[in-house]
């Protein structure tokens, strides 16, 4: 166990990104020998957003040390400290499980199961630092 475990995902593909500003870097090359003017209204501001876009994608996640759990792209990065944690709730449903952390008030914090870590991990990681874990088997 590590002081602090991470796990981020980023929406979208990243491979699908360079492609497009490749193919638009390479339409924008082959415009320029016959409309340099079109490329500079055009294709460069395209080419700017496109990097824009790149650069400015949300990180989704959940950073977990001793003291908090923290879920990363949550309503401005949502903190929970360790101590107001009863337990790590995991009821395996269907295709998507519930996950939630209970705290010691009795209140529930559902967790997005779209940017979270296998469950077995999340399982550890928290046993690790003391919380319990409920219903994964």
């Amino acid at each position: 166990m590590t002081e602090t475990y991470e796990h981020s995902v980023r929406p979208g593909s990243a491979a699908l990104s360079v492609l497009s500003f490749i193919g638009l870097g390479v339409l924008a090359a082959f415009l320029w020998q016959v409309a340099p003017s079109f490329v500079l209204l055009m294709a460069i501001p395209a080419l700017i957003a496109c990097i824009w876009q790149v650069m400015s994608l949300p990180k989704y996640g959940i950073r977990i040390t001793p003291s908090t759990w923290q879920l990363l792209g949550v309503e401005d990065d949502f903190v929970i400290p360790t101590s107001q944690i009863s337990y790590l709730r995991i009821q395996k449903r269907d295709e998507t499980p519930i996950v939630g952390l209970m705290l010691t008030d009795g209140t529930e914090i559902r967790l997005p199961t779209e940017f979270l870590p296998d469950l077995k991990q999340l399982a550890r990681e928290a046993a690790a630092r003391n919380v319990p874990v409920q219903g994964l088997a």
